[in-house]
């Protein structure tokens, strides 16, 4: 805690490093101990996933991804992902876990609230690598955080991630519930693509129902946005960033699930009408993007910084917007609209220098549209403010 504290603030750039040095080798400490006590613990696991989350900030991956793994596997020797789940049933845990039961409510929902912190990241490192995530959440049975620290008396209990939608209009949908549900979308969305790529190398013998599972996530990627979104407005959101990251990732999915759409349409030969509707849906999934960010640029003292402390998470969403709108200029051809694309792409190019992208990875992933947009600037083409 103290080393990502250290790495927010100017000037303790010494001591962010000692701090994380000292983390790394008490963990390691843990580790060959001979019992595995001190290991096999709750907080042993949260530091584990502190270290990853602040490696994942900076530039060694190859070392976040090798501290995930650990993290993961220690929370599955936990059992912290099947936790809540009915004894009776196939799906209760094969072994025991090794913690030992919880002696109170407030340690129960803390072991839950660290596994589905856990469950965030990992869904992060898959943007970040390209890889699938490393829990399947299939087989998830832990019940969603609770809004408070510890559940009320006259609270029913939380759903599992299968029955979120439970909690569409209720109070108990919390902003880190929300961010779960967001995760498991992206979740399901990047399944939903690597399924359909798979049964395309696997030839007619097998079937993958793609435009029934394509409008099934559509349809809850739109009620997720309506449950934890709804009519807020742009002043609301400036009061609200993690709304706004919420909505930025949400933008994001939608893109990514019409960008396969118009892959298997093309391939498919269906009508160009529905490959036009997936690429409107694209474009305007990018735009809604670049106003998040225009909005983004209102947010004042703290509420600016807890949203770049978000960066990690916020950066795809910009890069998927930016990618998106720079394929499409070339089928503009109105000059009004080319200016206001250009605009946005500009003003998308601003929100990811503001976020600080240490890692460097994802202004990478775009250099060529900064560069393509550097030589607009010099052939003098005509940009518009972009404003929301």
């Amino acid at each position: 805690m103290a080393s990502l504290g250290a790495s927010l603030m100017d000037g303790y750039g010494p001591t962010k490093d000692r701090c994380y040095q000292l983390a790394r080798k008490h963990l390691e400490v843990c580790e060959r101990e001979e019992d595995g006590v001190n290991l096999m613990s709750i907080e042993a696991l949260q530091a584990c996933i502190l270290i990853t989350y602040y490696e994942l900030r900076g530039k060694g991956f190859a070392r976040a991804w090798m501290s995930l793994g650990r993290a993961i596997r220690l929370a599955q020797m936990m059992g912290l992902d099947r936790m809540d789940a009915d004894l009776r049933s196939n799906d209760a845990p094969k072994f025991q876990p090794t913690l030992p039961a919880a002696r109170s409510s407030l340690e129960l929902e803390e072991r839950r609230k660290t596994f589905w912190v856990l469950f965030i990241i990992d869904a992060y490192a898959s943007v970040r690598s390209g890889n699938a995530v490393a829990i399947d959440q299939a087989k998830v049975t832990t019940a969603l955080p609770c809004p408070q620290p510890i559940p009320e008396p006259s609270q029913p209990p939380m759903p599992s991630l299968n029955n979120a939608k439970a909690l569409y209009g209720t109070s108990y949908l919390s902003s880190f519930t929300g961010l779960v549900l967001m995760v498991s979308l992206y979740r399901r969305c990047s399944t939903h693509v690597e399924l359909s790529l798979d049964n395309e190398s696997a030839g007619s013998g097998s079937v993958y129902s793609f435009w029934e599972h394509h409008y099934s996530i559509d349809k809850d990627v739109k009620a997720c946005g309506d449950a934890l979104i709804g009519t807020k407005d742009a002043q609301a959101l400036v009061q609200d960033e993690v709304t706004l990251a919420l909505s930025l990732n949400l933008s994001a999915i939608d893109i990514r699930l019409h960008e396969a759409a118009i892959v298997k349409a093309d391939k498919d030969g269906l009508p160009k009408a529905l490959i036009t509707e997936c690429n409107s849906r694209c474009g305007e999934a990018g735009m809604r993007i670049a106003e998040k960010v225009s909005l983004s640029q209102k947010l004042v003292q703290a509420k600016k910084t807890v949203f770049r402390q978000m960066n990690m998470y916020c950066v795809w969403p910009v890069c998927m917007a930016m990618q998106v709108l720079d394929r499409q200029l070339s089928s503009v051809t109105e000059n009004a609209q080319l200016e206001h694309s250009v605009g946005a792409l500009k003003l998308l190019v601003t929100g990811i220098e503001d976020l600080e992208d240490v890692s460097g990875h994802w202004m990478d992933s775009i250099s060529h549209i900064v560069k393509r947009l550097e030589q607009m600037d010099s052939t003098d083409t005509k940009t518009s403010e972009f404003s929301v």
